[in-house]
């Protein structure tokens, strides 16, 4: 499916957001799901991109992206009115919250795009919503106005330049101590900071759900590229067409 660009910024170093819009099925997205980005003709790169979807309206939807090498070099140099070539959406999204549930999103990094939609359609279903953002400097962080408007946000940095000086962790721990309780914890970002975030409610009762950022090749489960293991390590689970979100005792962390 062809789209066009219809915006694109460098929004914090070699991070890029870019707004695609033309005929596209956007009312079926759900938070959490994915694309997969054709780069140039297919032919000097052969496999496509996946990249999150952060935001999503009637006529266009918005991807982040870090430029980590050559094809999502070439994704943040597309200008106004180039087409993309998009496959999706893809995945299995968040799954909704009981109605006024205590929620808490946990972002890090380049995981705190997917959760901005997430964030935005749980508007419908609760106002107790707190968010723990985690980036590595004031200068990578993205997005913290727009996550401002969705609930209580706390941000860290791992040198204190904005925020608190620590890790996500370390927030989550103030707000407990602050008398915050949740239902639901949804998350995204480092598998390290996911691991740590499912052993710190490892005893509580919250229902947890994470979102695996992953090298993929086809996108389809066709090609076994992105397994993972489950929790007892019994079984594999292809994070594209299984995940990319799973509950916490779906996948070993």
């Amino acid at each position: 499916m062809l789209l066009r660009v219809r915006g694109i910024s460098e929004i914090a170093p070699e991070i890029w957001q870019i707004t695609i819009g033309g005929e596209f099925p956007y009312e079926t997205i759900q938070p959490g799901q994915f694309l997969m980005i054709r780069v140039g003709s297919g032919k000097e790169h052969v496999l496509r991109r996946p990249i999150s979807i952060a935001a999503v309206t009637k006529e266009s939807m918005t991807i982040i992206l870090r430029v980590v090498g050559q094809g999502t070099k070439w994704l943040s140099e597309r200008c106004i009115g180039d087409s993309l070539d998009v496959l999706g959406p893809l995945g299995r999204g968040f799954p909704r919250p009981e109605k006024d549930a205590r929620v808490l999103i946990i972002g890090g990094g380049l995981g705190v795009p997917p959760l901005y939609f997430l964030g935005e359609a749980l508007q419908a279903e609760t106002d107790n919503v707190d968010i723990v953002l985690g980036f590595r400097t004031k200068e990578h962080c993205i997005l913290t106005g727009e996550f401002s408007r969705l609930g209580h946000l706390v941000i860290t940095t791992d040198d204190g330049s904005l925020g608190i000086n620590g890790n996500v962790i370390d927030a989550v721990v103030s707000l407990r101590n602050s008398g915050r309780r949740w239902d639901y914890v949804y998350s995204c970002g480092p598998q390290g900071m996911l691991s740590r975030v499912k052993q710190h409610f490892s005893s509580q009762d919250v229902k947890g759900y994470v979102s695996l950022e992953e090298h993929m090749a086809c996108g389809v489960g066709a090609c076994h590229g992105c397994a993972c293991p489950s929790e007892d390590h019994s079984v594999t689970r292809r994070i594209c067409v299984s995940g990319p979100v799973f509950a916490w005792d779906e996948v070993s962390l």
